[in-house]
């Protein structure tokens, strides 16, 4: 994984860097807890990168690249646990389902 920072105990990991990068070291089914903070189109930009979610040109591209990252969430995720995301700053949500 490419990872510029991370903790790890026996209790829990923490990762921070690129998370389509570290979605995909992580094993199917194997999360038992997820809080993530999805930077929405424009307003949070932490660099030029394009893959930077924070630099959609606009909400339909946002969710788009997200749906990605949303797939990627429940594959590591164990069944019956529960995963957050905080929304900060939008005023209408959106509503993710897992299909099974």
């Amino acid at each position: 994984m490419k990872v510029i920072d991370q903790h790890i105990d026996s209790r829990m990991a923490l990762y921070n860097g690129d998370s389509c990068e570290i979605l995909k070291g992580i094993p199917d089914n194997s999360v038992h807890f997820s809080v993530y903070s999805p930077p929405f189109a424009s307003l949070y930009t932490y660099s030029n990168s394009e893959r930077d979610l924070g630099n959609c040109k606009n909400h339909s591209e946002f969710y788009a690249q997200f749906e990605f990252i949303a797939s990627e969430l429940f594959r590591v995720l164990i069944p019956g646990r529960l995963m957050k995301s905080l929304l900060s700053g939008r005023k209408q949500g959106i509503k993710i389902v897992k299909q099974s």
